[in-house]
């Protein structure tokens, strides 16, 4: 046993809970991502940064009032982007004036005003080609105050006095005053390389090279180890096909399964195509499933439909070989000319619960057509009836 050795099974449950924190929070506050969240974590710090360092080469650093996970990047990722104030992704506008935003913050006391913060960004962004910021124009406004709002969030700054919504409506009559916390921005300013001996974004991703041939096959193993268990916590799912063979036997390693269930409290779950770490509680993720919204609830009742079709027709299904990642990523091509549905085992450890996917026969799509018709038809003539009784 290689993680948290020295929990107690009593305080195991505790330890996993903050080990899922920091997962999920990479930048603990005082005040992010609520009260509670620093003493957890501070109280495990120790064993936490043993085992992130040991299991997935992350280095967690811890100050007086911050707690911070560097993880070691062995892909570009696009699908956690940071959030404006109205819940949609940063464009790279926005991007670039949060780290002008952070260049200015490092220059400046213990308090700024937000019309002074943004002529600094707006300066430096006039240097850049391409960027540039218009204090005068809205939509600049707009940018610069969500990069401001995202290090607000996180504590970096303090609102003291005004509102920074006034300022982008009315600049000229409205202010806005903020507090600067110093060792939050130095916290979240926490790359993996120093950007100036990098000469692109790629650069920054992790490389076999750091433990170099020279250390030889100990070393070599460690870190396609290290690797496996990053890609099975960082994504879903793995699939066998998408990674090089001598990934395919770390992920299939009991070590893995091992470390990964006692560190998060998830279940590993194998395939005959890949491995997953499963959350049913949505104790880790940052998107639930289901989803909300009318297509998430269409979805869910096509699949039941779907399920109980197939169970009727038990006797006519066909097992095909597993499926890849860029087989899956076809299944919106596929849904519009007849999907292949998934038979998915259930969650448990024996028995029935351990089957592989298994493939079914191809749906006719007109009876999917047909169903969703039927399904939206009943859901009006629901409604319908339900006004008339009223």
């Amino acid at each position: 046993m290689r993680v948290a050795t020295d929990v107690s099974p009593l305080e195991l449950a505790e330890y996993q809970r903050a080990a899922r924190l920091v997962l999920r929070h990479p930048l603990i506050t005082a005040g992010y991502p609520d009260r509670t969240a620093l003493p957890l974590a501070r109280k495990w710090v120790r064993q936490l940064r043993a085992d992130f360092a040991e299991v997935l080469g992350y280095t967690l650093v811890s100050t007086g009032e911050t707690i911070r996970l560097r993880r070691v990047q062995d892909t570009l990722d696009t699908t956690r982007p940071a959030l404006t104030r109205a819940g949609r992704p940063f464009d790279r506008r926005r991007y670039a004036h949060l780290v002008l935003t952070l260049s200015a913050l490092g220059r400046c006391g213990g308090q700024i005003a937000l019309s002074e913060l943004a002529d600094a960004v707006a300066a430096e962004a006039g240097r850049i080609d391409g960027l540039g910021m218009d204090t005068g124009r809205k939509a600049d406004r707009d940018a610069f105050v969500d990069a401001v709002a995202w290090l607000e969030a996180r504590g970096a700054l303090r609102m003291a006095d005004g509102s920074a919504a006034e300022w982008v409506n009315d600049p000229e009559r409205a202010e806005a005053l903020y507090d600067i916390d110093r060792e939050i921005v130095a916290a979240v300013y926490a790359p993996s390389r120093v950007l100036q001996h990098l000469s692109s974004v790629t650069e920054l991703l992790d490389g076999t090279d750091r433990d170099g041939p020279a250390q030889g096959i100990n070393a070599q193993r460690r870190h396609g180890a290290r690797r496996a268990r990053r890609l099975v916590l960082e994504h879903p799912v793995v699939y066998y096909a998408d990674v090089d063979p001598g990934l395919r036997g770390q992920l299939r390693s009991a070590a893995l399964t091992e470390d990964l269930e006692r560190l998060t409290g998830l279940a590993v779950e194998r395939r005959a195509e890949g491995v997953a770490l499963v959350n049913t509680g949505g104790r880790l993720t940052d998107i639930t499933f289901p989803g909300t919204g009318t297509v998430a609830q269409a979805a869910l009742l096509l699949c039941a439909r779907i399920a109980g079709y197939l169970e009727r027709n038990r006797a006519r299904v066909e097992h095909l070989p597993a499926a890849t990642a860029g087989t899956s990523l076809g299944g919106a091509a596929a849904a519009a000319s007849g999907a292949h549905a998934l038979r998915v085992a259930g969650p448990g450890r024996s028995g029935r619960g351990r089957r592989r996917l298994q493939r079914e026969p191809p749906l006719d799509p007109g009876w999917c057509a047909r169903t969703a018709d039927t399904r939206g038809s009943a859901r009006r003539r629901g409604r319908a009836a339900h006004g008339r009784g009223r």
